[in-house]
Protein backbone atom coordinates (compact mmCIF):
# COMPACT_ATOMS: atom_id res chain seq x y z
CA UNK A 1 0.00 0.00 0.00
CA UNK A 2 0.99 3.18 -0.29
CA UNK A 3 0.16 5.49 2.73
CA UNK A 4 -0.29 9.42 3.19
CA UNK A 5 -0.57 11.23 6.74
CA UNK A 6 -1.10 14.52 7.17
CA UNK A 7 -1.10 16.88 10.39
CA UNK A 8 -0.29 20.63 10.61
CA UNK A 9 1.71 20.62 14.00
CA UNK A 10 5.72 21.25 13.97
CA UNK A 11 5.72 20.51 17.82
CA UNK A 12 6.22 16.96 19.31
CA UNK A 13 3.25 15.67 21.36
CA UNK A 14 0.83 12.73 21.41
CA UNK A 15 -0.55 13.05 18.60
CA UNK A 16 2.78 13.00 16.21
CA UNK A 17 3.91 10.38 18.36
CA UNK A 18 0.66 8.86 17.13
CA UNK A 19 1.36 9.35 13.63
CA UNK A 20 5.73 8.35 14.24
CA UNK A 21 3.71 4.71 15.14
CA UNK A 22 2.04 4.70 12.37
CA UNK A 23 5.03 5.06 10.19
CA UNK A 24 7.09 2.69 11.86
CA UNK A 25 4.67 0.24 11.79
CA UNK A 26 3.37 0.52 8.53
CA UNK A 27 6.93 0.55 7.07
CA UNK A 28 7.96 -2.15 9.01
CA UNK A 29 4.71 -4.20 7.20
CA UNK A 30 6.01 -3.13 3.68
CA UNK A 31 4.00 -0.36 2.88
CA UNK A 32 5.18 2.96 0.82
CA UNK A 33 4.67 5.22 3.45
CA UNK A 34 4.74 9.50 3.10
CA UNK A 35 4.01 12.26 5.08
CA UNK A 36 2.85 16.05 4.60
CA UNK A 37 3.19 18.13 7.57
CA UNK A 38 5.54 21.63 8.89
CA UNK A 39 9.00 22.05 9.03
CA UNK A 40 9.75 21.12 12.93
CA UNK A 41 10.47 18.04 15.11
CA UNK A 42 7.94 15.71 13.99
CA UNK A 43 9.10 16.35 10.40
CA UNK A 44 12.78 15.63 11.22
CA UNK A 45 12.10 12.67 13.18
CA UNK A 46 9.61 10.89 10.78
CA UNK A 47 12.19 11.08 7.81
CA UNK A 48 15.18 9.61 10.46
CA UNK A 49 12.87 6.57 10.68
CA UNK A 50 12.11 6.39 6.62
CA UNK A 51 8.93 8.35 5.66
CA UNK A 52 9.23 10.40 2.52
CA UNK A 53 8.09 13.92 3.86
CA UNK A 54 6.75 17.04 2.27
CA UNK A 55 7.04 20.09 4.71
CA UNK A 56 3.62 21.70 3.93
CA UNK A 57 1.77 24.20 6.46
CA UNK A 58 -2.18 24.96 6.36
CA UNK A 59 -2.75 28.47 6.62
CA UNK A 60 -5.88 28.69 6.63
CA UNK A 61 -9.74 26.53 7.49
CA UNK A 62 -9.37 25.89 3.36
CA UNK A 63 -6.16 26.23 2.00
CA UNK A 64 -7.07 25.89 -1.86
CA UNK A 65 -3.18 25.82 -3.28
CA UNK A 66 -2.71 23.72 -0.61
CA UNK A 67 -5.43 21.05 -1.52
CA UNK A 68 -4.35 21.72 -5.19
CA UNK A 69 -1.13 20.64 -4.49
CA UNK A 70 -2.08 17.56 -2.44
CA UNK A 71 -4.51 16.69 -5.04
CA UNK A 72 -1.50 16.54 -7.95
CA UNK A 73 0.65 15.02 -5.07
CA UNK A 74 -2.28 11.93 -4.49
CA UNK A 75 -2.64 11.21 -8.42
CA UNK A 76 0.91 11.44 -9.11
CA UNK A 77 2.17 9.19 -6.01
CA UNK A 78 -1.11 7.09 -6.79
CA UNK A 79 -1.86 7.33 -2.99
CA UNK A 80 -4.24 4.47 -2.01
CA UNK A 81 -4.48 5.36 2.02
CA UNK A 82 -5.14 9.15 2.93
CA UNK A 83 -4.80 9.42 6.88
CA UNK A 84 -5.50 13.14 8.44
CA UNK A 85 -4.84 14.30 12.33
CA UNK A 86 -6.59 16.93 13.99
CA UNK A 87 -9.24 19.81 12.14
CA UNK A 88 -7.60 21.93 9.57
CA UNK A 89 -5.57 18.74 7.93
CA UNK A 90 -8.79 16.89 7.68
CA UNK A 91 -10.59 19.49 6.30
CA UNK A 92 -7.86 20.08 3.61
CA UNK A 93 -6.90 16.27 3.16
CA UNK A 94 -10.74 14.95 2.42
CA UNK A 95 -11.32 17.59 -0.36
CA UNK A 96 -8.25 17.09 -2.21
CA UNK A 97 -8.82 13.30 -1.85
CA UNK A 98 -12.29 13.83 -3.35
CA UNK A 99 -10.60 15.74 -6.07
CA UNK A 100 -7.92 13.22 -6.23
CA UNK A 101 -10.38 9.88 -5.86
CA UNK A 102 -8.21 8.42 -3.55
CA UNK A 103 -9.67 5.04 -2.37
CA UNK A 104 -9.37 5.45 1.20
CA UNK A 105 -9.34 8.20 3.71
CA UNK A 106 -9.48 8.62 7.21
CA UNK A 107 -9.79 10.89 9.77
CA UNK A 108 -8.42 11.11 13.18
CA UNK A 109 -9.34 14.23 15.60
CA UNK A 110 -7.58 12.94 19.03
CA UNK A 111 -9.38 14.91 21.39
CA UNK A 112 -13.31 15.65 20.66
CA UNK A 113 -13.75 18.93 19.85
CA UNK A 114 -16.47 19.27 22.30
CA UNK A 115 -13.60 18.69 24.75
CA UNK A 116 -11.57 21.59 23.43
CA UNK A 117 -10.37 24.48 25.27
CA UNK A 118 -12.20 26.96 23.38
CA UNK A 119 -15.37 29.08 23.72
CA UNK A 120 -18.83 27.29 23.68
CA UNK A 121 -19.62 29.15 20.31
CA UNK A 122 -16.46 27.99 18.71
CA UNK A 123 -16.77 24.42 19.84
CA UNK A 124 -20.60 23.97 18.63
CA UNK A 125 -19.53 25.34 15.05
CA UNK A 126 -16.00 23.54 14.86
CA UNK A 127 -17.75 20.37 16.21
CA UNK A 128 -20.27 20.73 14.20
CA UNK A 129 -19.06 20.84 10.77
CA UNK A 130 -16.42 18.65 11.53
CA UNK A 131 -18.61 16.01 12.07
CA UNK A 132 -20.33 16.85 8.87
CA UNK A 133 -17.41 16.35 6.55
CA UNK A 134 -16.51 12.67 8.23
CA UNK A 135 -19.89 11.75 7.68
CA UNK A 136 -20.04 12.96 3.90
CA UNK A 137 -16.65 12.32 2.88
CA UNK A 138 -14.36 10.20 5.23
CA UNK A 139 -14.38 6.45 5.54
CA UNK A 140 -13.73 5.85 9.07
CA UNK A 141 -12.99 8.34 11.90
CA UNK A 142 -11.24 6.86 14.65
CA UNK A 143 -11.67 6.77 18.28
CA UNK A 144 -8.96 6.10 20.64
CA UNK A 145 -11.48 4.42 23.31
CA UNK A 146 -15.05 3.52 23.91
CA UNK A 147 -15.86 6.71 25.58
CA UNK A 148 -14.31 9.00 23.23
CA UNK A 149 -16.60 7.01 20.45
CA UNK A 150 -19.27 8.02 22.55
CA UNK A 151 -18.73 11.47 23.25
CA UNK A 152 -18.27 11.70 18.62
CA UNK A 153 -21.19 10.59 18.28
CA UNK A 154 -23.13 12.97 20.33
CA UNK A 155 -21.01 15.38 18.29
CA UNK A 156 -23.03 14.06 15.52
CA UNK A 157 -21.08 11.49 13.54
CA UNK A 158 -22.09 8.23 12.70
CA UNK A 159 -21.98 5.28 14.34
CA UNK A 160 -20.68 3.45 11.95
CA UNK A 161 -18.00 5.75 10.82
CA UNK A 162 -15.67 5.56 14.08
CA UNK A 163 -13.51 2.82 14.86
CA UNK A 164 -12.24 2.50 17.84
CA UNK A 165 -8.01 1.61 17.99
CA UNK A 166 -6.25 2.40 21.03
CA UNK A 167 -2.90 3.76 20.81
CA UNK A 168 -0.10 1.41 21.21
CA UNK A 169 3.56 1.50 23.31
CA UNK A 170 6.50 1.03 21.97
CA UNK A 171 8.07 -0.50 25.01
CA UNK A 172 11.64 -0.96 23.86
CA UNK A 173 12.41 2.43 24.67
CA UNK A 174 11.11 2.10 27.73
CA UNK A 175 12.40 -0.81 28.67
CA UNK A 176 15.99 -0.69 31.19
CA UNK A 177 17.83 -2.41 33.23
CA UNK A 178 18.04 -1.24 37.32
CA UNK A 179 21.12 -0.69 37.17
CA UNK A 180 20.86 1.67 33.75
CA UNK A 181 17.46 3.22 35.24
CA UNK A 182 20.06 4.20 38.55
CA UNK A 183 22.37 5.60 36.21
CA UNK A 184 19.90 7.83 34.44
CA UNK A 185 18.43 9.08 37.75
CA UNK A 186 21.54 10.12 38.71
CA UNK A 187 22.61 12.12 35.19
CA UNK A 188 19.01 13.90 35.42
CA UNK A 189 19.33 14.97 38.94
CA UNK A 190 23.04 16.23 38.49
CA UNK A 191 21.79 18.26 35.24
CA UNK A 192 19.14 20.32 37.49
CA UNK A 193 20.76 20.11 40.14
CA UNK A 194 18.37 17.88 42.21
CA UNK A 195 19.57 16.57 45.47
CA UNK A 196 19.80 12.83 45.16
CA UNK A 197 17.65 12.73 48.72
CA UNK A 198 15.28 14.97 46.86
CA UNK A 199 11.60 13.75 46.35
CA UNK A 200 10.57 14.53 42.66
CA UNK A 201 7.25 14.74 41.43
CA UNK A 202 7.53 14.29 37.80
CA UNK A 203 5.48 15.49 34.50
CA UNK A 204 5.91 14.82 30.81
CA UNK A 205 4.33 16.09 28.05
CA UNK A 206 3.08 19.46 25.77
CA UNK A 207 2.48 22.41 27.90
CA UNK A 208 -0.60 24.10 26.52
CA UNK A 209 -3.79 24.98 28.59
CA UNK A 210 -5.71 21.92 28.62
CA UNK A 211 -2.88 19.88 29.93
CA UNK A 212 -3.42 21.36 33.48
CA UNK A 213 -0.47 22.60 34.05
CA UNK A 214 -1.95 25.44 36.22
CA UNK A 215 -3.81 23.20 38.22
CA UNK A 216 -0.72 21.51 39.00
CA UNK A 217 1.42 24.23 39.92
CA UNK A 218 -2.06 25.45 42.72
CA UNK A 219 -1.51 21.70 44.15
CA UNK A 220 2.08 22.06 44.34
CA UNK A 221 1.76 25.15 46.54
CA UNK A 222 -1.12 24.14 48.53
CA UNK A 223 0.96 20.61 49.10
CA UNK A 224 4.82 22.83 50.28
CA UNK A 225 2.63 24.74 52.34
CA UNK A 226 1.78 22.10 54.66
CA UNK A 227 3.15 22.26 58.04
CA UNK A 228 5.21 18.96 57.71
CA UNK A 229 6.17 19.34 54.61
CA UNK A 230 7.67 23.05 53.78
CA UNK A 231 11.30 22.86 55.82
CA UNK A 232 11.25 19.07 52.84
CA UNK A 233 13.43 18.96 49.94
CA UNK A 234 10.72 18.30 46.84
CA UNK A 235 10.70 19.09 42.96
CA UNK A 236 8.12 19.06 40.83
CA UNK A 237 10.06 18.31 37.53
CA UNK A 238 7.77 19.48 34.10
CA UNK A 239 9.85 17.86 30.85
CA UNK A 240 8.88 19.20 27.68
CA UNK A 241 7.97 22.55 26.36
CA UNK A 242 5.09 23.88 23.96
CA UNK A 243 2.74 27.33 23.57
CA UNK A 244 1.91 27.96 27.05
CA UNK A 245 5.54 27.10 28.41
CA UNK A 246 6.30 31.14 29.12
CA UNK A 247 3.39 31.20 30.64
CA UNK A 248 3.68 28.32 33.34
CA UNK A 249 7.34 29.88 33.97
CA UNK A 250 6.25 32.80 35.48
CA UNK A 251 2.94 31.23 37.22
CA UNK A 252 5.34 29.23 39.25
CA UNK A 253 7.71 32.87 39.93
CA UNK A 254 4.00 34.75 40.64
CA UNK A 255 2.95 31.89 43.38
CA UNK A 256 6.84 31.97 44.74
CA UNK A 257 7.48 28.50 44.18
CA UNK A 258 10.39 28.71 41.21
CA UNK A 259 13.05 26.95 43.25
CA UNK A 260 10.82 24.19 43.67
CA UNK A 261 10.23 24.02 40.29
CA UNK A 262 12.17 22.79 37.05
CA UNK A 263 11.24 22.99 33.17
CA UNK A 264 13.05 21.09 30.83
CA UNK A 265 11.85 22.60 27.37
CA UNK A 266 11.55 20.50 24.86
CA UNK A 267 14.11 17.35 24.86
CA UNK A 268 15.54 14.50 22.50
CA UNK A 269 13.35 12.16 22.29
CA UNK A 270 16.18 9.40 23.91
CA UNK A 271 16.11 11.29 27.02
CA UNK A 272 12.31 10.44 28.03
CA UNK A 273 13.54 7.33 29.56
CA UNK A 274 16.02 9.54 31.62
CA UNK A 275 13.63 11.22 32.83
CA UNK A 276 10.28 8.51 33.77
CA UNK A 277 14.07 7.07 35.73
CA UNK A 278 14.14 10.43 37.67
CA UNK A 279 10.53 10.43 39.07
CA UNK A 280 9.15 9.38 42.42
CA UNK A 281 5.72 10.13 41.09
CA UNK A 282 3.94 11.02 37.72
CA UNK A 283 1.17 13.36 37.84
CA UNK A 284 -0.91 14.13 35.16
CA UNK A 285 -3.07 16.55 35.83
CA UNK A 286 -4.92 17.04 32.13
CA UNK A 287 -8.04 18.51 31.64
CA UNK A 288 -8.84 17.03 28.07
CA UNK A 289 -7.33 14.16 26.68
CA UNK A 290 -7.95 11.70 23.64
CA UNK A 291 -6.18 8.80 24.79
CA UNK A 292 -2.89 9.98 26.95
CA UNK A 293 0.02 7.95 25.90
CA UNK A 294 2.12 9.82 28.37
CA UNK A 295 0.00 8.00 31.08
CA UNK A 296 0.64 4.14 29.75
CA UNK A 297 4.68 5.26 29.37
CA UNK A 298 4.56 5.87 33.10
CA UNK A 299 2.22 3.28 34.21
CA UNK A 300 5.36 1.03 31.84
CA UNK A 301 7.72 2.57 33.86
CA UNK A 302 6.02 1.63 37.25
CA UNK A 303 5.71 4.83 38.52
CA UNK A 304 2.94 5.62 40.87
CA UNK A 305 0.64 7.83 39.29
CA UNK A 306 -1.52 10.17 40.22
CA UNK A 307 -4.10 11.80 37.22
CA UNK A 308 -7.36 13.51 36.05
CA UNK A 309 -10.12 11.42 36.89
CA UNK A 310 -11.21 11.64 33.09
CA UNK A 311 -13.36 9.03 31.95
CA UNK A 312 -10.94 8.33 29.33
CA UNK A 313 -8.11 7.98 31.41
CA UNK A 314 -9.73 5.60 33.61
CA UNK A 315 -10.87 3.20 30.76
CA UNK A 316 -7.02 3.29 29.81
CA UNK A 317 -5.40 2.63 33.62
CA UNK A 318 -8.37 0.87 35.30
CA UNK A 319 -7.98 0.74 38.72
CA UNK A 320 -3.95 0.68 38.51
CA UNK A 321 -3.31 4.23 39.41
CA UNK A 322 -4.69 7.16 42.10
CA UNK A 323 -7.37 9.22 40.67
CA UNK A 324 -8.39 12.80 42.14
CA UNK A 325 -11.19 15.35 40.46
CA UNK A 326 -10.11 17.05 37.28
CA UNK A 327 -9.96 20.66 37.71
CA UNK A 328 -9.16 20.64 41.38
CA UNK A 329 -5.94 21.54 43.01
CA UNK A 330 -7.22 21.15 46.61
CA UNK A 331 -8.13 17.30 45.51
CA UNK A 332 -4.98 16.97 43.77
CA UNK A 333 -2.56 18.47 46.75
CA UNK A 334 -4.81 15.64 49.17
CA UNK A 335 -3.83 13.14 46.66
CA UNK A 336 -0.21 13.93 46.75
CA UNK A 337 -0.11 14.20 50.65
CA UNK A 338 -1.03 10.89 50.51
CA UNK A 339 1.32 9.49 47.70
CA UNK A 340 4.37 11.03 50.04
CA UNK A 341 3.20 9.38 53.37
CA UNK A 342 3.27 6.08 51.37
CA UNK A 343 6.21 7.17 50.36
CA UNK A 344 7.38 7.40 53.76
CA UNK A 345 6.29 4.42 55.31
CA UNK A 346 7.85 2.76 52.71
CA UNK A 347 4.43 1.17 51.11
CA UNK A 348 5.52 2.41 47.54
CA UNK A 349 6.19 -0.36 45.55
CA UNK A 350 7.00 -0.45 41.60
CA UNK A 351 3.32 -0.76 40.21
CA UNK A 352 3.55 -4.03 38.17
CA UNK A 353 -0.47 -4.21 37.76
CA UNK A 354 0.48 -0.60 35.46
CA UNK A 355 2.94 -2.38 33.35
CA UNK A 356 1.10 -5.58 33.13
CA UNK A 357 -2.11 -3.80 31.72
CA UNK A 358 -0.31 -1.69 29.08
CA UNK A 359 1.30 -5.60 28.04
CA UNK A 360 -1.95 -6.48 27.86
CA UNK A 361 -3.70 -4.18 26.22
CA UNK A 362 -1.61 -1.80 24.45
CA UNK A 363 1.24 -3.21 22.70
CA UNK A 364 2.50 -1.44 19.39
CA UNK A 365 2.11 -5.38 18.01
CA UNK A 366 -1.63 -4.97 18.34
CA UNK A 367 -1.71 -1.22 17.34
CA UNK A 368 0.38 -2.26 13.88
CA UNK A 369 -2.09 -4.88 13.23
CA UNK A 370 -5.27 -3.18 13.59
CA UNK A 371 -4.41 -0.14 11.23
CA UNK A 372 -3.13 -2.71 8.79
CA UNK A 373 -6.40 -4.62 8.37
CA UNK A 374 -8.06 -1.45 8.74
CA UNK A 375 -6.68 -0.10 5.87
CA UNK A 376 -6.82 -3.24 3.86
CA UNK A 377 -10.42 -4.20 5.19
CA UNK A 378 -11.33 -0.50 3.08
CA UNK A 379 -9.25 -1.08 0.25
CA UNK A 380 -10.80 -3.94 -0.12
CA UNK A 381 -14.22 -2.48 -0.38
CA UNK A 382 -13.31 -0.28 -3.38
Amino acid sequence: MKILYSHNSSKQGGMEQHVLDLIKGMLGEGNEVFVWCPVGKPADIYEEAGAKVTHKSITSDFDSPYIGELTSFLVDNKIDVIHAHELKAAANALIAARNAHTPVKITHVHTPISEWKISPTRKKIDSTFYSFIVNRFSDAEIALTESKKRVKIKEGMKKDKIIVIPNGLDTTKLTISQITRTDYEEEIRKKYGINQNAFVFGNVGRISREKGHDILLDAYKKFLGTDMYHSKDFVLLIAGGGESEDEIRELAKTKGIEDKVIFTGEFPPEDLVKYYSSFDFFVFPTLAEGFGLVLIEAMYSELPVICSDLEVLKEVAGDTVTYFRAGDPSDLSEKMIEAYEKYVNNETRPHLQGKQRVRELYTIEAFTKSYVSLYERLLNKK
